[in-house]
């Protein structure tokens, strides 16, 4: 959702807490654990 890989149309964190009914800090956390991963291999 984020980066628009499924559709082609990126959305800012407000967005998706507003589709999955979470608030935008979750999104950020929820988004910050994967990029870690990345970075550390």
């Amino acid at each position: 959702m984020r980066y628009g890989l499924k559709d082609g149309r990126p959305r800012t964190q407000r967005e998706i807490a507003g589709i999955l009914d979470i608030s935008r800090s979750y999104v950020s956390r929820i988004e910050k654990k994967p990029l870690k991963s990345f970075i550390k291999n």
